[in-house]
């Protein structure tokens, strides 16, 4: 019964320093062994291996020590100075892995949207290219229509002017034909006219 008692009391004890409980985390570069209570006159009682996660329940009254629930659930002594708050590696491990193949992830992502971008703008260059060149051909085209379209204008021009040429000329010609004529039969005229004249008078 008294055995019981004691039982009890004790975890009553391992209650309440639960409730004050801290995570602690065992310094990475060493394997720490642990002691019965807060000093080095008392005997080893197990170790703990370098990154294990403890709970911290107490401290000595010097601070120099700490007493620690370990992953079995037991409890002991270790050196506050082997305790850090930080996670170690070994806890950390796993998120920083993670983070990695995000960091990883994000790189190659970026990586296959600039090579995307750098296709999507030589693909756009090749359009524009295109695009300039057939402009260039149509606009060597309508040079080369408009100097033929200048070449007829102007034989046509030509042509006009010659007909206007040969118009006034033919106007000309016809105008002193006329005026010749119309000179001869005013000196021809008179001639004729009068005799007729004199012959009806003389029938007479």
């Amino acid at each position: 019964m008294k055995k019981q008692n004691i039982i009890t009391f004790v975890s009553l004890l391992t209650l309440v320093f639960s409730a004050n409980a801290v995570d602690k985390y065992v310094s990475d570069n060493v394997d720490v062994y642990l002691r019965r209570g807060p000093s080095s006159n008392y005997a080893f009682s197990g170790s703990v291996k370098a990154g294990d996660k403890v709970v911290e329940l107490e401290k000595s009254a010097d601070g120099k020590y700490t007493r620690i629930q370990t992953r079995n659930g037991g409890s002991a002594w270790i050196e506050s100075a082997k305790l850090s708050e930080n996670p170690s590696y070994k806890e950390r491990f796993p998120e920083l892995e993670a983070q990695l193949a995000e960091y990883k992830d994000k790189v190659e992502n970026a990586e296959k949207h600039q090579q995307d971008m750098v296709k999507s703008y030589v693909e756009k260059l090749q359009v524009s290219d295109e695009l300039v060149e057939t402009l260039q051909n149509k606009n060597k085209a309508l040079e080369a229509k408009s100097k033929q379209l200048e070449t007829q204008l102007e034989s046509m021009l030509n042509q006009v002017d010659d007909k206007r040429r040969d118009l006034i000329v033919t106007w000309f010609t016809y105008g002193g034909l006329v005026a010749g004529g119309g000179l001869i039969l005013g000196l021809i005229l008179p001639h004729i006219i009068p005799r007729r004249r004199n012959k009806d008078r003389w029938m007479r």
